[in-house]
């Protein structure tokens, strides 16, 4: 006997990157599982910016399947950018975060489920980091356990973009206008309740994309950057203990030239000096250029998107006799 639908709307946001080749199967298997899962859903499809013909094999699913819409952005925004702008249009009670290329649509309503019990977020995270390297998964560990330990952001290690958020938690969500948007650190930082929900990555390509070592880094700073001050605090730091030892230090030479008749200074004391300097004065500039930067960026007052057009799907659903339509009235209805 199978199980009737939750009496609950349920919304999924996908961001999309030159996704043509699993867009349509992506598309299919997870409309099934909405359709069997709950008596409202909706698959909101966010296109950063492809270069290929993922709009256009998606267009052409809005004529056959129910509860579609399409957001194309007008450029590549990046990763972050296309999962806000999905859950600012999105309308569910529960909302979705899920990735294409890796997240299982079959476990959504075991994740909504558990999200229904206390309106939590349910946080996917990775089983394994099978794939990387010993030096990556070394990196990524420390990096967790510099931002629970340090900067208090608690990200839990190996955390994904697959989640789920109750309305309330979206609605607190949509509400920080951080040029740099990190989905992960605002989940926590919004202070509502969340739990772990392990799951096993299935990659829907023979190689899977994956970030750069570079691109890992850069991400891992800007994260770090835009959510504590703590690097520029311990550049602070570094700074004031390398200016004692050299105060330190001309005490010494003062006491020597005063004791020694004769003074005769060793180049290798003089070097260390000079490197020590120099070593603190690089990394506090560098510190003080991310955070400038970072400053300078948020005091822009340009739309962090923006959108081409929304495309609907035009298949009526007979049970409710509506279509995918979202309006102003829903929006503020659920918000």
């Amino acid at each position: 006997m199978s199980t009737p639908p939750v009496d609950c709307f349920v919304s999924v946001v996908s961001p999309l990157s030159d996704d043509a080749d699993l867009v349509v199967d992506y598309v299919r298997e997870v409309t099934d599982v909405l359709r069997r899962s709950f008596v409202n859903y909706e698959l909101v499809l966010v296109d950063d910016g492809s270069a290929d013909d993922t709009v256009a094999r998606v267009s052409a699913l809005l004529s056959e399947i129910e509860c579609i819409r399409l957001i194309p952005l007008s450029r590549r925004f990046g990763l972050e950018t296309a999962v806000a702008a999905g859950l600012e249009t999105a309308i569910g009670d529960f909302v979705v975060v899920a990735l294409p290329d890796s997240d299982p649509p079959a476990l959504i309503p075991a994740m909504v489920e558990r999200s229904r019990d206390g309106h939590v977020t349910v946080v996917g995270v990775k089983r394994t980091r099978a794939g990387e390297g010993p030096v990556t998964r070394l990196l990524a560990r420390l990096f967790y356990w510099y931002c629970n330990s340090r900067l208090g952001l608690a990200i839990p290690e190996n955390s994904t973009y697959f989640r789920v958020f109750s309305r309330q938690a979206v609605n607190a969500i949509t509400q920080i206008r951080d040029r740099a948007r990190f989905l992960r650190v605002f989940s926590a930082e919004v202070g509502y309740a969340s739990v772990p929900f392990v799951y096993d990555v299935t990659p829907r390509r023979s190689q899977p994309r994956r970030r750069s070592f570079g691109s890992a880094v850069g991400l891992a700073v800007s994260i770090v950057v835009a959510n504590s001050t703590h690097p520029l605090r311990v550049a602070s730091w570094l700074g004031f203990v390398f200016s004692a030892a050299n105060a330190l230090y001309m005490v010494y030479v003062l006491a020597v030239y005063f004791v020694k008749e004769r003074v005769q200074e060793g180049w290798v004391t003089l070097s260390l000096q000079n490197a020590g300097m120099f070593f603190c004065l690089f990394l506090f500039l560098a510190a003080l250029s991310e955070y400038i930067g970072r400053i300078l960026g948020e005091l822009r007052t340009r739309p962090q998107y923006f959108t081409l057009e929304e495309r609907n799907s035009s298949v009526v659903i007979a049970n409710a006799g509506r279509k995918n339509v979202t309006t102003k009235a829903d929006m503020e209805m659920r918000a």
